[in-house]
């Protein structure tokens, strides 16, 4: 008894060949949902570190300049009115504040300006006791609100000042919140 094999032909027949592209079109599914997501993830993480960089640099910043400052001489709200004679919470524009006499840096200009192509404001950074800034010392800020330290005194009297930025970008909203005094104060 003699068996003999037949060869077949090489090849996928046509139902393998729609089982393997269903298979590839599952997998392929897959890996770009997981790969839009990672994407999705980026970007909301790349939106919260500039948030947090921002809001580390205009706090340290502000810092620097308030600490080495003996008070405030000009402050004003974002409608324009001035406000340095009083203690009311304070929705920020421009603060001047004053430095000691013998120092090269009289005094230090903040003010926010609203960027023309995005919906935030920019704070701007200058020297002197007047006029208006021209450095950019930060982006994405909604707002920023003072209060004087203690609550009771007026600004141009306050040991220090209280102070809560709020950063907008792209809908993505942090707060910072800090509290500076004036190291020489006792100075004025």
């Amino acid at each position: 008894m003699s068996f003999s094999i037949k060869e077949s032909n090489k090849g996928f027949t046509l139902i393998e060949l729609i089982i393997s592209l269903a298979l590839a079109g599952i997998i392929l599914s897959i890996v770009l949902s997981i790969l839009i997501s990672n994407i999705s993830m980026f970007h909301i993480n790349d939106r919260e570190i500039e948030l947090q960089q921002q809001g580390q640099f205009i706090i340290g910043f502000l810092e620097d300049k308030i600490i080495e400052s003996t008070g405030i001489t000009y402050l004003q709200d974002n409608n324009g009115i001035l406000k340095h004679e009083t203690n009311e919470k304070v929705n920020l524009k421009k603060i001047i504040f004053k430095n000691i006499p013998e120092a090269v840096d009289k005094g230090y200009i903040f003010q926010l300006s609203k960027d023309p192509n995005h919906n935030y404001y920019n704070m701007k950074y200058g020297i002197g006791l007047s006029g208006t800034p021209t450095v950019e010392a930060g982006n994405y800020i909604e707002r920023i609100e003072v209060e004087p330290i203690p609550l009771e005194s007026i600004y141009t009297e306050a040991k220090g000042l209280a102070v809560e930025i709020l950063f907008n970008f792209n809908g993505k909203m942090k707060a910072f919140k800090t509290q500076l005094f004036f190291r020489n104060y006792h100075r004025r």
